[in-house]
C-alpha cells in the first residue's frame, strides 16, 4: 500500500521520526528562554482583580491563569492577551467608593435619607 506521493507506511513513519528528531535536536541545541511573566500577578493584584475575574474575562480556567502567573506553564499567546487586558484595565477610569457615612447610606438601594 502506497500514498499519493508513492511512499509506503514504513517510509512515512521514518520521515515523521526524522522530523521529530530534528525538532528535538533544535530545541536542545538552541533553547528559547521562557518569557518572564512575573509582572502579571503584581499587575493583577495592584488592580484589585481576582484570579476568578481574570479567568472569566479571558475564557480560561483559574488554574491555568495561576500556573501562568507562577511560571509553571508557558503560553506566550495567553500571556500576551493577559498582559494587554491588564493594561487596558489599568487605563480605564475607576469608580471611587463613597467616603462619608452619609454617602454610603445614600448609595444603598432603598436607603431613606
Amino acid at each position: 500500500m502506497q500514498t499519493g506521493e508513492g511512499k509506503s507506511k514504513r517510509e512515512i513513519m521514518r520521515c515523521l521520526k526524522r522530523y521529530a528528531a530534528r525538532e528535538i535536536y533544535r530545541q536542545i541545541t538552541n533553547p528559547r528562554p521562557a518569557p518572564d511573566n512575573s509582572d502579571l500577578r503584581r499587575r493583577r493584584t495592584d488592580l484589585g482583580m481576582t484570579l476568578t475575574t481574570v479567568a472569566g474575562e479571558l475564557g480560561q480556567w483559574v488554574s491555568i491563569i495561576s500556573r501562568l502567573e507562577r511560571g509553571h506553564i508557558r503560553n506566550d499567546a495567553l500571556a500576551g492577551a493577559y498582559r494587554k487586558w491588564l493594561i487596558d484595565q489599568a487605563e480605564m477610569p475607576r469608580r471611587t467608593p463613597p467616603t462619608t457615612a452619609a454617602a454610603r447610606t445614600n448609595a444603598l438601594p432603598g436607603a431613606v435619607s
